[in-house]
């Protein structure tokens, strides 16, 4: 099966000459989810960006898989002026997506977030997960293969980030899509993940790759979660 998503022996340095990451090299196959943890500055955010296309790698190569691309960043970036369902619309109008598909795939993602009654909502109302459910209906919208998210919850509370995990991972368990996910949270990469990747300090490394075979949905508790947690934060301690 081809990959979503191939990251080849990449670097990358930035124009100051900030070397972000050394010879990272990762696959992403449809229907799984990678998570990837690692010390601030690493070069996380970099490799999603690369991901994304939003950046070009100094060495090695980056290739996506056919099929269409969602993003979700940590801050939602809405448009104050627009409604939440012109907000979510609005990746779909760049795809240049009829006016009534648009509507009709806006209204179907945000029922799917729990968000259906606040379409005519501004987002300077809402809760600042209120506005993550946007973003992410946004993304949804586009009906990705692969979902690419950078620490999409690092700034909510340890509640909103809970319940969104666990909505996160009902739409994954639906849909099937591929993710790369980017989180400072080892329990909420092993909530979610197939695989995850710990990577070193800067310049980024991979150092380590936990298998993570539980069942879904997962509790977080219990003696093989602990465990499986316990190994990533070993080896993000090993690097610090």
């Amino acid at each position: 099966m081809s990959a979503l998503l191939t990251v080849s022996d990449v670097d990358h340095t930035y124009p100051d000459g900030t070397a972000a990451l050394d010879g990272v090299s990762l696959r992403v196959a449809p229907g799984e989810f990678v998570s990837v943890v690692g010390p601030s500055g690493c070069g996380k955010s970099t490799l999603l960006r690369l991901a994304a296309g939003l950046l070009t790698p100094s060495a090695g190569t980056v290739g996506r898989g056919a099929g269409s691309l969602g993003c979700v960043f940590q801050d939602p970036t809405l448009l104050p002026w627009r409604t939440v369902r012109r907000n979510v619309e609005l990746a779909a109008e760049l795809h240049r997506l009829p006016r009534a598909e648009r509507r009709s795939r806006a209204e179907g993602a945000l029922d799917r977030v729990g968000l259906a009654g606040f379409a005519g909502a501004r987002p300077g109302t809402l809760s600042g997960g209120m506005r993550m459910r946007v973003s992410l209906a946004r993304a949804l919208a586009l009906r990705p293969d692969l979902f690419l998210f950078d620490e999409p919850f690092g700034a909510l509370d340890e509640i909103t980030r809970s319940r969104l995990g666990a909505d996160l991972e009902g739409l994954f368990q639906a849909d099937g899509f591929g993710a790369l996910f980017i989180t400072h949270s080892v329990v909420e990469a092993v909530t979610l993940s197939d695989r995850v990747l710990v990577m070193s300090a800067r310049p980024g490394r991979l150092l380590a790759e936990v298998e993570i075979p539980l069942d879904r949905p997962r509790a977080r508790f219990g003696p093989e979660f602990g465990e499986l947690a316990e190994k990533v934060s070993t080896a993000l301690r090993g690097e610090a």
